[in-house]
């Protein structure tokens, strides 16, 4: 069984809110249950038992640059290896697109963390991992970063900053496996960045799974997710308004009674802001407010208000 059906290549622009991709996945792998959950689940058996989850923590400091800011997700956590102190810093890092040149950011952000330690006084630097987890269109084809050096003699590879990054590309874990993680929240969220890009019709063939994998969450993580889902299933999927609230209803009352609140509210920010270009449109045709406020049947402050805010807008 597998519930994967890829969309045609449509890297348009189609999110009303930047960073879409970036911020759904921060807003699910900031959560420690679900970042644990990915390490025991999907790391390597060799790598992760070398760790001491019991320790695993979030470091909620930024090690992004001005540079690197419009890279990186900074989603850092911390733990020790088992049996012994030494420190390490597992990256996450999201790509929702294929990067050619990935070691060049991942070392720039991993220098950034050891100079904050040897700023912090630390005389053993810790062990970074970088881990990529990349949902893309695309096929991610993983290269060295001596692939990127061409017909250099055996000897000057020493001079060659060589380390590895963990690559965990959604399109090529099958739905099977998505769908058998343990924690629902990691498992729905995986399903749900692998199938952003997917065609209306497909995507709403997974209806069954995202309400399986609700109803398996208590009640407040059900409220904390929807709230982040619906707002990236809105920017990131091409469904309309009408078609997003359904694939909750069913779930619980509560949830329901949630859903359809923030379809309102989508809606009315959706008048709003035509009632403000119809506003914007006449004021350029030098209508006065009250005339305004008389043809949107609107109380005179309140247009006054939104011709304040296009004023300011403006300027």
């Amino acid at each position: 069984m597998s519930y994967r059906t890829l969309a045609p290549d449509r890297d348009k622009a189609k999110q009303n809110i930047p960073n879409v991709h970036d911020k759904f996945f921060k807003d699910s792998f900031s959560r420690l249950e679900v970042a644990k959950s990915f390490i025991e689940e999907l790391f390597p058996q060799e790598l992760k038992e070398k760790f001491n989850l019991d320790d695993l923590q979030r470091i909620p400091d930024s090690f992004i640059d001005d540079e690197l800011d419009e890279y990186f997700s900074d989603i850092i956590y911390q733990t020790n290896l088992a049996k012994q102190g030494t420190l390490v810093t597992l990256l996450f890092e999201h790509k929702s697109y294929v990067v050619p040149f990935p070691h060049i950011q991942l070392l720039q952000y991993i220098i950034n963390i050891w100079k904050q330690e040897i700023k912090d006084g630390k005389k053993v630097l810790s062990l970074i991992i970088p881990i990529v987890i990349h949902h893309g269109e695309t096929k991610w084809e993983y290269k060295s970063i001596k692939s990127h050096f061409e017909n250099l003699p055996p000897v000057l590879h020493k001079f060659i900053p060589d380390f590895d990054y963990l690559l965990f590309s959604l399109s090529d874990i099958e739905d099977d496996r998505l769908a058998s993680i343990n924690n629902a929240m990691l498992s729905f969220s995986a399903m749900l960045l692998k199938h952003s890009h997917d065609k209306n019709d497909d995507f709403l063939k997974l209806t069954p799974f995202w309400l399986k994998k609700l109803k398996e969450l208590d009640a407040q993580a059900q409220l904390d997710l929807i709230r982040s889902v619906f707002v990236y299933i809105q920017n990131a999927v091409d469904l309309t308004n009408k078609e997003i609230p359904p694939i909750f209803t069913k779930v619980s009352n509560n949830v329901n009674n949630i859903a359809m609140t923030i379809a309102d509210h989508i809606r009315a920010e959706e008048r709003e802001n035509n009632i403000f270009q119809h506003i914007k449109g006449l004021l350029e045709k030098n209508v006065d407010d009250q005339l305004i406020a008389d043809a949107f049947k609107l109380p005179i402050q309140k247009v006054r208000d939104i011709i304040q805010k296009i004023k300011d807008s403006s300027n």
